[in-house]
């Protein structure tokens, strides 16, 4: 799949590597709990892409927009998986994509690409958004039948 930013165009790709491609370039801080509280340390460990897909599922049903961040860093794990050898840093592809960028309302972007992305990977069974349609359902008919 082409996904385009700005007059860029990018292959992105999701397979069985796309996670594994995603804890190797994103990390998250956590205290190490063998340390005692007055000196506590910091370890890191990979970010696992489920905490993305959580964060952004969470951002579309509760403010009805995607978060930024985790969509950014799913998009970066597709293009090193669609172009292994795409080697610039996260921080540095971030900083030099264009300002309209992030103009997420614009329902035919990359944002959209990428959340099809997320859909077909980790919700095969919602049609239309992140949250499966039966869960409607099921809410319409208990209050029917009260």
């Amino acid at each position: 799949m082409v996904i385009k930013i700005g007059e860029t165009e990018y292959e992105a790709a999701f397979n069985g590597f796309t996670p594994i491609i995603f804890s190797r370039c994103f990390t998250v801080q956590k205290p190490d709990a063998s340390e005692k509280p007055r000196k506590p340390t910091i370890i890191y460990r990979p970010k696992d892409i489920n905490e993305s897909v959580g964060q952004l599922a969470d951002s579309l049903q509760t403010y009805g927009v995607p978060a930024i961040a985790p969509l950014l860093e799913i998009l970066y794990a597709c293009i090193k998986t669609a172009t292994p050898k795409f080697d610039v840093p996260f921080s540095d592809w971030v900083k030099a994509l264009p300002a309209g960028t992030f103009d997420l309302q614009k329902g035919d972007g990359w944002a959209a690409d990428v959340i099809k992305i997320v859909e077909d990977n980790f919700f095969p069974s919602a049609s239309n958004g992140v949250a499966p349609k039966t869960a409607e359902k099921t809410r319409t008919a208990a209050s029917e039948q009260s």
